[in-house]
């Protein structure tokens, strides 16, 4: 089993001292501007925890990929509304070999980021560094609001953020998800 905390410390090691725009690795990147609405951000721990970041960034709604045990840093701010959406566990929800179950998992997701871009808020998808778990998210995100396939879907994704990429069992849930998404 693939430790994605793990990996994601390799990443922010690599980038330690050169986060920011223009460098090859961000703490946050936009990834989808929802029509008329608001925008899908990837980030990072860093832009997780740095309400300067946030603020800078619009972002009110945060989606957190990491384990149940991870720190939401502002859940008790008003401002802020947290999703905890431990995706790498994917592999132990119920149904997850038929499209109702795979629709069912990803049903939290999908309507805590819709409803928050159509009603104008920006959303962070974020992990440890915003590359395996949150990415797999926002690629998902993708599939399911710009109806794109998945290759589509992790082409568009890393245009924008470059250090995306799902690794481990990540190409067999967003294999799952595609299948279910053309069922209906």
């Amino acid at each position: 089993m693939t430790d994605y905390h793990a990996e994601g410390q390799k990443i922010l090691g690599r980038f330690e001292d050169q986060p920011g725009p223009g460098s090859l690795y961000e703490d946050v990147s936009a990834i989808y501007n929802y029509p008329g609405g608001g925008t899908l951000f990837i980030g990072n721990i860093r832009a997780a925890s740095d309400a300067t970041i946030l603020q800078r960034n619009g972002i009110s709604c945060i989606v957190n990929c990491q384990d149940t045990s991870s720190e939401n840093f502002f859940q008790h701010d008003p401002n802020y509304k947290y999703l905890r959406f431990p995706i790498a566990h994917w592999w132990s929800a119920d149904g997850m070999n038929s499209a109702s179950g795979v629709k069912r998992f990803y049903h939290p997701l999908f309507s805590f980021v819709e409803n928050a871009l159509k009603n104008k808020q920006n959303v962070m998808i974020h992990c440890l560094a915003g590359a395996h778990r949150a990415g797999t998210a926002g690629i998902s995100c993708m599939m399911y609001l710009h109806g794109l396939q998945m290759i589509q879907a992790v082409r568009y994704v890393k245009e924008r953020r470059p250090i995306v990429d799902p690794i481990g069992s990540f190409p067999d849930l967003l294999d799952k998800l595609q299948r279910a998404l053309v069922e209906g």
